[in-house]
């Protein structure tokens, strides 16, 4: 059904394009839209804000649980604990626009097109690196996050 669509999607992409140039009230909703249009469900599902965003994923070295957060209150990872909060936390390290690459970087270009600062900075950091509170070691966020919840299609 796609692609029998594909040119009234890619129609309907500039037109998302166009009304995000326009700074709507409803800029995120549209981003996302526009992420859908252009085949990236999986980020059209899951990004948010930057205000009080938080991904939770595994070290891909250690295996221990990390979690991730991205907002006013912080950008750093961090282990859990449900009586302590977010222990041990360290600082992300975001990528500038000249390091990203694929999704990361089309998103952070219409970011900064379009003047969108909080979401700017927020797939800065996304798809920066963290550093397991565990190991120490340092990994992609968002290649892991995608890794563990971007569902197959066929």
């Amino acid at each position: 059904m796609l692609d029998e669509s594909a040119d009234v999607i890619a129609r309907f992409g500039a037109l998302l394009d166009r009304h995000l140039q326009s700074r709507p009230s409803d800029y995120l909703v549209t981003f996302r839209a526009l992420l859908a249009v252009e085949g990236q469900y999986h980020w059209a599902n899951v990004l948010g804000d930057f205000a009080d965003d938080f991904y939770h994923l595994q070290c891909p070295h250690c295996g221990v649980e990390v979690t991730v957060a991205i907002g006013d209150y912080g950008r750093y990872s961090a282990i859990r604990d449900w009586n302590l909060g977010d222990v041990d936390r360290r600082d992300l390290r975001p990528r500038s626009g000249e390091e990203l690459s694929g999704v990361g970087r089309w998103m952070h270009d219409i970011a900064v097109r379009d003047g969108e600062a909080a979401l700017t900075e927020g797939i800065a950091h996304l798809f920066g690196k963290a550093e397991c509170p565990c190991c120490a070691s340092v990994f992609a966020i968002a290649d892991e996050y995608e890794a563990a919840n971007h569902p197959v299609l066929h």
